[in-house]
């Protein structure tokens, strides 16, 4: 069983990190690296909404079996609200996060084709209903509790933009941006995994299967270069802190990695726009790649 299982790690976490898409085996459901700009600091009052585009490309797996080759295209619709409401002295606000991705997978050894696969569909759904802001001046301080649903799968296609199962996600983040311009942003979260009673058939799981939970954070550290242009880098780190579990057994699969890259941000009147470049390494059990995100924010 543990041979097929690690057959099964290749394939299921190179369909990764699409936005909201987390993989079985331990990779976490959260889009590593898609926060970075003022990811610590929750807009002021009204609404906005957010438009991603990831370009994604890995050709390396570290712990797993070689030739592995994945593109993710994904598109992550963004929907936002902050409001006056005050409780314990910060600004309520929710935000709904909905994704479209699409999977481009293979995996092969000499004469014998692990997996070969393509599929379009919704990724993971992220909602948080409960968001507190507060502003400090210079400092600002932003929790939330974000529950990640279901979306597209089907547990004979590995590369089904979706895992079966929920996620719930405390998430504290901080910011400090002084007037004369330096931007530091952390997002801390810790992802609580629910079992998948339909795991993917070449896991080597028949009943169940259960990732374990996992610490990261994305951060950004930038400065303004002009009113309306910041420059700096961008990424994040990712480690699993419990092992997984196939029907029972516990079989480990502690995954590891960091990412770092350079992020430039243009604000024109009410959008912004922002390009993210992000370079993986150190990886362990986990795909290693580039990512390219475009992220387009308006304010209402």
């Amino acid at each position: 069983m543990r041979k097929r299982i690690i057959l099964g790690l290749l394939i299921a976490a190179l369909m990764l990190p699409a936005p909201a898409a987390g993989t079985e085996l331990g990779l976490t459901s959260y889009p590593d690296g898609i926060e970075n700009f003022f990811a610590g600091a929750f807009p002021p009052p009204g609404f906005y909404f957010q438009n991603y585009l990831l370009f994604y490309k890995a050709d390396q797996f570290r712990g797993g079996p070689p030739n592995p080759k994945a593109f993710i295209f994904a598109e992550v619709l963004r929907f936002i609200y902050s409001s006056k409401i005050k409780i314990l002295g910060a600004n309520w606000g929710t935000h709904l996060v909905v994704p479209l991705v699409y999977t481009d997978l293979n995996s092969e050894v000499p004469g014998f084709i692990i997996a070969d696969d393509r599929r379009f569909g919704f990724a993971n759904t992220a909602f948080d209903p409960i968001i507190l802001a507060w502003h400090f001046g210079e400092f600002h301080v932003t929790s939330a509790l974000e529950i990640q649903f279901p979306g597209s799968y089907n547990r004979n296609n590995p590369a089904s933009p979706s895992r079966n199962y929920f996620t719930f996600e405390p998430i504290l983040a901080f910011a400090w941006m002084p007037k004369w311009g330096l931007g530091i942003n952390v997002k801390m979260m810790y992802d609580f995994p629910t079992r998948n009673n339909e795991p993917l058939t070449i896991t080597g799981a028949r009943d169940h299967y259960h990732s374990g939970q996992a610490f990261h954070f994305d951060y950004c550290v930038d400065y303004a270069v002009l009113p309306n242009l910041r420059l700096g880098a961008a990424g994040y780190y990712y480690t699993q802190t419990t092992g997984d579990t196939a029907d029972g057994v516990k079989i480990g699969f502690h995954g590891r990695e960091f990412a770092i890259g350079p992020a430039i941000k243009y604000d024109y009147g009410r959008f912004s726009f922002c390009v993210i470049n992000q370079f993986e390494m150190a990886a362990l059990n986990r795909p290693e790649g580039v990512r390219n995100w475009v992220r387009i924010w308006y304010a209402f």
